[in-house]
Parts: C-alpha cells; sequence; structure tokens
C-alpha cells in the first residue's frame, strides 16, 4: 500500500510538475508527502536552462514553498535536504528513499527525446537498481502540465513471476483513478524457435505448433491475471500478440489502445540478459508520451 510519496526536485519548473500528481495520489491513499533535494557536488545554478539549486539555505526554503504551494492541508507533508553534496545522485534519493520508508517516487521526465533517455537510461533506472520503490515518471514538457490522472494502464507481462511484481502497484494506482488495465504478453517466437530447434527449417510446421503452444500458454497465464485483478475491483483485460519484437508491437499497442501509463518490470541496470532489459524502458519512452511506472525486479 502506499503510504509515503517521495517527490525528488532539483528547483527547475519542470521538476516540480511532478508534485500535482503526488499530491493527488497522496490524498486518495491518505499518505504522507516527502519532498526531497539532494545537493550535486559541482552543480551549476542552471541545468538545461532550467534552475538547479546549489545550497542548503536555498534548497531548504524552495523545498518550503513548494510544499505549501501544491500540497493542500488535508495531506501531511514535509521536506528534507542531504546536506553532503554528492556525485552519485541516484543512490542519494535511493538512500533517503529507503530511510523514510517511501512506497512510491513521482518525478518528472525532463524536456525532449535526448533528455528523457538520459534521464531513464541513467537517474530513473539506477534508482530502480538502487532501491525498491517504484517510481512514477512523469513526461515533462515546458509548454503544457504533466497529467494528474490516466484511464488506461499497460502492463507488459511474460510469464516470469519477478516480473508481476509490478501488477501490485499499477493496480492500486488504478483503484484510485478509477482506471483499467490492459495486460499483454509480446511472443518473440522465431528468435526462441532457432535457438532451441536445430530442425526448425527442415520442419516448417514445427515453428508454427511451437507458436500455438506458446500462445496458449500465454493466454492461460494472461487470463489467471485478469481474473485475480477483477477479484480486486480493477477492470482488466489482456492480449496476446505472437508477431514479436517486444519494444515495437507495445508501442502500437499503447497506441492503438490509448494507454497513458506503461507499467514496466526493470532490473535497472546494464548487461541483463533478462526480458526486460535496460533497453526496453529507453526505447518506449523514445515513441511514447505517457506516464511510466518503473518497479524494481528485486
Amino acid at each position: 500500500m502506499i503510504r509515503n510519496v517521495l517527490v525528488p526536485l532539483d528547483g527547475s519548473a519542470l521538476a516540480q510538475q511532478a508534485l500535482p500528481m503526488a499530491a493527488v495520489i497522496a490524498r486518495k491513499a491518505s499518505a504522507h508527502v516527502t519532498l526531497l533535494h539532494v545537493l550535486e557536488a559541482g552543480a551549476h545554478t542552471s541545468v538545461h536552462g532550467q534552475r538547479h539549486l546549489t545550497n542548503l539555505q536555498e534548497a531548504s526554503q524552495y523545498l518550503q514553498q513548494m510544499a505549501s504551494q501544491y500540497i493542500d492541508g488535508g495531506v501531511a507533508v514535509d521536506w528534507h535536504v542531504h546536506e553532503q553534496p554528492t556525485e552519485h545522485i541516484a543512490l542519494g534519493l535511493g538512500g533517503h528513499a529507503q530511510e523514510f520508508g517511501s512506497d512510491l517516487i513521482v518525478m518528472c521526465a525532463h524536456g525532449g527525446v535526448r533528455l528523457r533517455d538520459h534521464l531513464v537510461g541513467n537517474l530513473g533506472q539506477q534508482l530502480a537498481h538502487c532501491q525498491h520503490a517504484p517510481i512514477l515518471l512523469l513526461p515533462g514538457q515546458v509548454d503544457r502540465p504533466a497529467p494528474v490522472s490516466f484511464h488506461l494502464c499497460l502492463s507488459p507481462l511474460d510469464g516470469e513471476p519477478s516480473h508481476e511484481r509490478g501488477l501490485g502497484v499499477a493496480a492500486e494506482l488504478s483503484r484510485m483513478f478509477e482506471a483499467s488495465m490492459l495486460l499483454a504478453t509480446i511472443l518473440s517466437l522465431h528468435d526462441e524457435a532457432r535457438k532451441q530447434l536445430t530442425t526448425t527449417n527442415l520442419l516448417p510446421g514445427t515453428t508454427q505448433g511451437i507458436l500455438e503452444v506458446r500462445t496458449q500458454e500465454a493466454v492461460e497465464y494472461l487470463q489467471r491475471q485478469v481474473k485475480a485483478l477483477q477479484e480486486q475491483g480493477v477492470p482488466a483485460t489482456a492480449v496476446v500478440d505472437p508477431r514479436g519484437g517486444p519494444a515495437r508491437r507495445l508501442v502500437h499497442l499503447a497506441r492503438e489502445r490509448k494507454a497513458d501509463l506503461v507499467a514496466l518490470t526493470t532490473h535497472g541496470r546494464a548487461g541483463t540478459e533478462a526480458f526486460w532489459s535496460r533497453s526496453l524502458p529507453p526505447r518506449l519512452l523514445r515513441r511514447l508520451e505517457c506516464m511510466f511506472l518503473l518497479v524494481p525486479a528485486e
């Protein structure tokens, strides 16, 4: 259950766009909000043309101002500044998230494609790896506010139990906002068939047979997950796509169904051979203008 919401702020207008959504979640969940700034070693007064906090006094005043401006009286809120400047922002944020017992981190992706890639491929993914709190990443744009609600959460699954961890948080958020969930399994069968069956080229029907078996297994697996969500009061449906290419097919599905939240379980590290490698979230962020829920696999 979400009881403590952490909002990292650096002083920029883009970062503070996460505050309205954090306030809404805290109000719906009766949760506590903590505003946090980690002083960065060698930080400049501006980053990407946006204000950047550089000292304890400035940061404390700013966080207090943000609390009074964005968090209404019905929500408990406090703020904290990590006083010792550090070069490892993700470790600083992650350490405080564990210290505060944060159940959810709400933050905004900065700017365009390259900056979003940088944030998620580095800070966001590192943060997901170094601690256990899920991260709700909002699309940040200078010319429009970040969203404060959603109606459909797309949750990709591949049958691995560790990748189901995101379902609980996604379901809780979906109940809060009276949203629906769409579970999806993308079957990358042809590559798997070439690995497992050296006779595939000699037996053309073999690949199709494997596809049919895998598809049926995926359908039954998703049906069990859908039933569990519906028993929790979350409207849920499922789809199995046998055409492969997880990133490409997920982008197509999200656009087709107009999903405004994508929940991903991530290992948050480079070089993993797991289904949700570090490469998938940045590839989706480059192509989808929506919210992302990044949930650490372990």
